[in-house]
């Protein structure tokens, strides 16, 4: 049986990358994003669609079995590339323009956060089946407000791209005010995550000191040997030995990962912040030996997760009630991001389409939100009923951005995607860009 399952996987791994090569003409065509395609392969994939055929092949492609082991390779391959992702982000970027981008932000998060909020409660208050066994009033409504007001970096800064905006201002400036959302949300969703598991394993409080010792090791303590063992003598006695440093790096994001889960966070947080402790000055040889590689291996991987998150996705069960909730909540995160990034954009003196280009791409959702809502699940905040909800919200939000940025623009998109699977671009400014 075991054997059976693990050739299962290596099957289902086949089916799930060709069944996203199969969608790449068609996602292309469509000017979406790669994140898109990936879930739609799911969804496909999954009971909503494929399962409705005779036999219901669903289940004989991902039996029980296989599905654990898949689980295990797609937080593998997430960790690795949030790990990726966390080394990309270079706030240094912000400066310049600081007041601008911290007006920005904070006005496109902080508006529809609030919107959110408010209709959590009222939701929490008339549907209470729509959260999760282990949510309080407060987890859930803030969890709402996290999930509706986040935007995505990796998907952004991709988008930017296609369109030739990374040398200009209005690239930047999306760039910076995306860089800082998604590292305030993170922040954000680690304390929400010490909450949820702080009421059962001693409060809020400790989890919290626990957490904030774990970061102050990751920049007292890490990030100076990492300097060290990339940049200093350390490289070059490795130099003719670069898989060294690889698996030396790829070690300790696992090994802080796994130090995360421990403190009562999801493992890709602490994925994510060992990335965010690496020195950002490593240079382009360093960048294609170590950076590449581990970005490249988790993408690898990545639409794994996001197969076994369309698969966990059932359309038929919520109903007509649920698409108008859907509807709303998509009216709500889009308005109120639009209109907070607009209306900050325009006082701080950014020109009028300007402001409105930054303020629809920070409307694009991608890896972070379907992680989050999977947190959300997974520590039992909400329901999965309401996990589709959201999830259906976060992949409609992102439908619009690209042939809206085209429309404001007035360019085509880039050629030719350079391929599949791979990770995030390159962020404006950094090597490689």
């Amino acid at each position: 049986m075991e054997g059976t399952s693990a050739t299962t996987v290596l099957a289902d791994v086949a089916v799930v990358l060709l069944a996203g090569v199969a969608l790449t003409p068609l996602r292309t065509r469509l000017r979406q994003p790669v994140v898109i395609g990936e879930v739609a392969v799911g969804v496909l994939l999954g009971h909503g669609v494929l399962g409705l055929l005779p036999g219901d092949p669903t289940e004989r492609l991902f039996p029980p079995a296989a599905r654990a082991h898949l689980s295990v390779l797609a937080q593998l391959g997430i960790a690795l590339f949030m790990f990726a992702a966390g080394w990309e982000l270079d706030l240094r970027r912000l400066a310049g323009r600081v007041r601008t981008v911290l007006a920005v932000t904070t006005a496109s998060v902080a508006l529809p956060f609030a919107l959110a909020a408010g209709l959590g409660a009222v939701l929490l208050a008339r549907h209470p089946a729509l959260a999760g066994a282990a949510a309080t009033p407060a987890l859930f409504t803030v969890f709402l407000g996290i999930a509706l007001s986040a935007s995505a970096l990796t998907v952004l800064t991709r988008i930017v791209e296609e369109n030739r905006l990374h040398t200009e201002g209005t690239g930047v400036l999306a760039t910076a005010c995306g860089a800082l959302t998604e590292t305030a949300l993170w922040c954000a969703v680690a304390a929400v995550s010490a909450a949820a598991h702080g009421s059962a394993d001693g409060g809020l409080l400790p989890a919290l000191a626990r957490i904030a010792g774990y970061a102050a090791a990751l920049a007292l303590l890490v990030r100076p040997l990492a300097r060290r063992l990339l940049l200093g003598p350390a490289r070059r006695a490795l130099a003719h030995h670069p898989l060294l440093i690889l698996l030396a790096v790829a070690s300790g994001a696992l090994l802080s990962a796994w130090t995360a889960s421990l403190l009562g966070l999801h493992a890709v947080i602490g994925a994510f912040a060992f990335g965010l402790a690496m020195p950002r000055d490593a240079g382009e040889e360093l960048r294609q030996a170590v950076q590449l590689p581990l970005r490249n291996a988790g993408a690898l991987l990545v639409p794994v997760f996001f197969a076994l998150t369309g698969l966990s996705v059932d359309l038929h069960g919520i109903g007509a009630d649920g698409l108008l909730a859907a509807a709303v909540l998509l009216g709500l995160t889009w308005g109120g991001k639009f209109a907070g990034a607009l209306l900050a954009a325009r006082l701080t003196g950014v020109p009028r389409r300007e402001a409105a280009t930054v303020a629809v791409l920070l409307n694009t959702k991608g890896l972070g939100e379907v992680l989050i809502l999977t947190l959300g699940r997974d520590l039992g905040i909400i329901g999965e009923r309401f996990f589709t909800i959201l999830l259906l919200t976060a992949l409609a939000a992102t439908l619009p951005v690209n042939p809206l940025i085209h429309r404001l623009t007035g360019r085509a998109p880039a050629p030719a995607p350079r391929a599949l699977l791979e990770g995030p671009a390159p962020a404006p400014g950094a090597p490689g860009a």
